[in-house]
């Protein structure tokens, strides 16, 4: 009986501290940390326990995908309501809760430039719900501090200009298949065209032959099953993880599982189906595109240096197909369907950008690297539909340890948002035309496009900036030039104006074109 009894007491001691330990983090921790930024006057939304404000903030996205909104470039209100409703109510600087952790809002150019590069390193990727590490494995994005200065290091070297302009002639081939089959279509009398998905399926067969040597066709269902995969992330972006969820056998768990299993799988025999290729050929190298890079500096190869910390095990370079599978087509893909939408708009712009590219690289010569850097109007172009529909809407952030930002002291763990949407379409910053489109103001360069050179910021900044920013700005330059060259169009009258965040920013009922190939 005694040790029964005493069973019982350290039974319902351990449970008494765990519920000390529970009010601690979800109630106690929460109340000081709002009385501490009231102190400094920021205010915003009331704490709710377990799950913060992320109920409210799912709420109002979902109001806001219901609804339809006149074609307009004042997205703010329906990408980000909360962010439009709270800073209206609590001011520009105001913290929101995604769960028991604060984020405070970072509007400000200056600031974020002392977070992302002044202070690099004092700021790190806030932990993400462990499910949606799946999308892109643990690669280079997800990684932060001596890893991702290890990975960096090793992937930079693929994104080197002299390569990338190697690359021009793949992209200039897939893109043409693309403006064949558009012929056909019209030709056979087609109305219009879906662009949004055309581009998907383009930037995927590029990103599939330049960096894993493949086509489009055979790493299909890779893209597909990725497809499937950020649909199914992007329901955890926005949600508060509870400890051991990921291992409940739920149905949308047992599809998460099932797809990242199969994805591995697939991506493993891509990459033995190259170590065979290589040593059947005898060539001692795998190739020369960023899966060769990537091999070529695997622990598992026997190569000289195989206790540098620059080495990639089989499942990390994986792990980096997963990114670029994802990143490498993604992003550009959404650039390059609002760059046709908003020229579809605006008329007067898209002639300027024709007549640019026929001046410079004619009428029936593709782009080559010499003229894609002298294409200035496309260029402006192309940095103007990145500032009013930037790929990624904000860039979460989290104190390592305690310190100054400006006037406010911030605690260890706080998060910060950084808003880039907002930013990206402030009056305060770009002049009263902010939410017009206008590529003019990029004419001086991106540095005097805005009152701040830091005020544009698509592909994030500082030291952890996009390692394929060049990468994406070069395909894009290319395609949308090619398609300057041969087509004029208009945006179809079916085409419903709804910018929807789905990891991306991208149009919520895909992107109608009209097109009339050019005599």
């Amino acid at each position: 009986m005694e040790c029964i009894f005493w069973g019982m007491v350290a039974g319902c001691a351990g449970l008494v501290l765990f519920l000390v330990k529970l009010a601690t983090t979800i109630w106690w921790k929460p109340l000081q940390m709002k009385r501490f930024f009231e102190a400094q006057g920021i205010r915003g939304p009331p704490y709710s326990l377990f799950y913060g404000n992320t109920t409210d903030i799912s709420r109002m996205i979902s109001e806001q995908k219901s609804k339809l909104m006149p074609l307009s470039h004042d997205i703010l209100p329906r990408v980000l309501p909360h962010y439009h409703q709270w800073s209206r109510a609590y001011g520009q600087d105001f913290i929101f809760w995604f769960g028991h952790h604060a984020r405070l809002v970072v509007p400000h150019p200056e600031l974020i430039k002392e977070i992302c590069s002044t202070k690099f390193g004092n700021f790190i990727k806030p932990p993400v719900n462990p499910l949606s590490r799946q999308l892109v494995g643990q690669g280079i994005v997800g990684l932060t501090g001596e890893k991702w200065a290890q990975r960096r290091k090793i992937i930079n070297p693929a994104f080197h200009m002299d390569l990338l302009k190697g690359m021009i002639p793949t992209i200039v081939q897939s893109s043409a298949n693309m403006l064949d089959k558009w012929s056909k279509l019209v030709l056979s009398g087609a109305s219009e065209i879906e662009v949004q998905k055309e581009f998907h399926d383009l930037t995927a067969d590029i990103i599939a032959r330049t960096a894993f040597g493949s086509s489009f066709t055979e790493g299909k269902h890779i893209f597909d099953m990725q497809g499937n995969q950020m649909i199914l992330t992007a329901e955890l972006f926005r949600s508060v993880y509870i400890p051991g969820f990921r291992f409940l056998p739920t149905t949308k768990n047992r599809q998460r599982w099932n797809l990242e299993k199969e994805i591995r799988r697939s991506l493993r025999q891509v990459i033995d189906a190259r170590k065979k290729t290589s040593e059947m050929e005898k060539t001692g190298g795998y190739g020369a595109d960023l899966l060769c890079l990537m091999m070529s500096q695997s622990k598992e190869q026997g190569r000289v240096n195989v206790t540098s910390n620059a080495s990639l095990s089989t499942e990390e370079i994986i792990d980096e197909c997963k990114t670029f599978y994802f990143a490498g087509h993604e992003t550009t893909s959404v650039l390059l369907a609002w760059s046709i939408i908003l020229l579809g708009i605006h008329q007067d712009w898209q002639e300027q950008g024709r007549r640019e590219v026929l001046e410079i690289c004619g009428r029936n010569n593709y782009p080559d690297a010499d003229c894609l850097s002298r294409l200035k109007i496309v260029g402006m172009i192309i940095n103007e539909a990145l500032r009013l529909y930037p790929p990624a809407v904000s860039l979460p952030r989290q104190a390592c340890e305690s310190m100054k930002l400006g006037r406010l002291s911030i605690p260890a763990g706080t998060q910060l948002e950084l808003p880039i949407l907002a930013i990206h379409h402030d009056p305060a910053l770009w002049g009263n035309d902010a939410n017009e489109f206008n590529p003019g103001r990029f004419g001086e360069g991106i540095a005097k496009a805005a009152k701040h050179p830091m005020a544009f910021m698509p592909f994030g900044t500082g030291p952890t900036i996009c390692v394929g920013l060049n990468f994406a700005l070069l395909e894009a330059k290319l395609v949308l030039a090619m398609i300057l060259q041969k087509n004029s169009f208009v945006t179809s009258p079916s085409y419903t104006h709804a910018p929807m965040l789905l990891v991306t920013l991208k149009p919520q009922y895909g992107a109608q074109i009209i097109f009339h190939p050019l005599d």
